[in-house]
């Protein structure tokens, strides 16, 4: 089918929703969209400038749809698309997007093409929240002149895994040689976590690996109706500040499968069961009264699940989970390896909600970001948890993530 025949998601005032042909250079997007008032008063007409956001998994551009308005009332263009295999998105044939194109290149092509559409060369503040906090990320180090802020949301940025460094120098500068200090994070880091993740009792297993997998996608897909709805209902509920954590969340101390453990089902499962039954099993141990008012989320009502669970029953997970063999084959995301050691240097700051397990599911992430490893130290602008939302904290908090963006914004010229 067509995506642009679909009848369009029900929206809030203030945003609207359009498809932008980039073909032959990329990809027909879905984009939703917020204009500032017009200033016809103004001499100067400029192009307002423009603050793009980019969703994670499994997530759509819907899920901005409270943020979007916001960022426009205060002067700002604001965009948010359906990422490469997400949502509406899609060739210019209307054909499905191959597994080949899934890779970070076409991601950042993704941005650059869709910013250029739009009739603008510099993106003010670029903003990602999960999946797309990666994405932002490696656009931002590829495009320094395209990016003028960052802001990430639920993920945090190590940087480019390191290159073999200093294992053949010239016998005459061996010496002169100096290895890069090792950071606390990477120390102790268990190169076979997967064995011991599997040899815990009870036996675990990564997400990140797992969604990568091929069976993953039916999986997660099939069967939709109600078992898809109230998957996705449970899975938004208990990365939520809603759930109660048994563990607060916390830093982890290395890449161990001791470490690792601590972290909740979505992230590190019971290895023998799928996603949707961690899932399900999670979801039997809520109290019953959480169960009967999840309906009331007023984040996440009942109409919004229906654009999620109809989006993926007719996209199927397929695309989404793509970018996780990304995310975990070296191979894939060796192109990034010209990237090595770059660090972020421009105006670069992080925001979740205080109940996130994905502030510190990768051990070292938000520290390098705060120690200079992976953002230049006179570019990091600071960390805010806001208190009352979990992973969601774009929906779940969306006045304190505008202004969040908005602080952001301003600082830059």
């Amino acid at each position: 089918m067509d995506p642009t025949t679909l009848p369009p998601w029900r929206l809030p005032d203030g945003v609207a929703s359009r498809f932008v042909d980039t073909s032959p250079a990329g990809l027909k997007f879905h984009i939703l969209e917020s204009l500032p008032a017009p200033n016809f008063e103004a001499a100067d007409r400029r192009l307002p400038p423009l603050i793009l956001l980019l969703h994670g998994f499994p997530n759509l551009s819907y899920d901005w749809r409270f943020v979007l308005p916001k960022l426009a009332d205060a002067g700002y263009y604001a965009v948010a698309f359906d990422l490469r295999g997400f949502g509406r998105t899609h060739d210019a044939d209307s054909s499905r997007i191959s597994d080949e194109a899934i890779r970070p290149l076409a991601a950042i092509r993704d941005v650059v093409t869709l910013v250029h559409a739009l009739g603008y060369t510099k993106i003010h503040t670029l903003v990602g929240h999960d999946l797309g906090a990666y994405m932002a990320s490696i656009t931002a180090l590829m495009r320094q002149d395209m990016v003028a802020s960052l802001l990430l949301m639920a993920h945090t940025w190590k940087g480019i895994a390191a290159t073999p460094f200093g294992n053949s120098p010239a016998d005459a500068l061996a010496a002169a040689v100096e290895s890069p200090k090792v950071p606390r994070w990477e120390q102790n880091k268990d190169a076979d976590v997967h064995t011991s993740l599997a040899r815990l009792d009870p036996p675990r297993k990564h997400y990140k690996w797992y969604n990568a997998s091929a069976a993953a996608s039916d999986e997660w897909t099939y069967p939709t109706g109600q078992p898809l709805r109230d998957f996705l209902r449970g899975y938004f509920h208990l990365k939520s500040s809603a759930h109660v954590q048994k563990i607060p969340p916390r830093p982890l101390a290395s890449w161990t499968a001791t470490e690792l453990a601590v972290l909740p089902h979505y992230y590190v499962m019971r290895a023998h069961q799928t996603m949707r039954e961690n899932i399900a099993l999670d979801m039997s141990e809520e109290p019953q009264e959480t169960a009967a008012k999840l309906h009331l989320t007023p984040w996440l009502t009942d109409a919004d699940v229906d654009v999620y669970e109809q989006e993926y029953a007719r996209t199927t997970f397929r695309g989404p989970l793509l970018w996780y063999r990304v995310l975990t084959d070296p191979e894939l995301s060796g192109d990034l390896s010209c990237l090595a050691g770059m660090k972020l240097k421009m105006p670069t700051k992080y925001v979740s909600g205080l109940g996130d397990w994905g502030t510190y599911q990768v051990p070292g992430g938000l520290e390098a970001m705060q120690q200079g490893v992976s953002v230049e130290p006179e570019c990091w602008r600071g960390a805010t948890l806001v208190p009352g939302a979990g992973h969601w904290v774009n929906m779940e908090k969306p006045d304190e993530s505008a202004a969040e963006i908005l602080k952001l914004a301003s600082t830059v010229s």
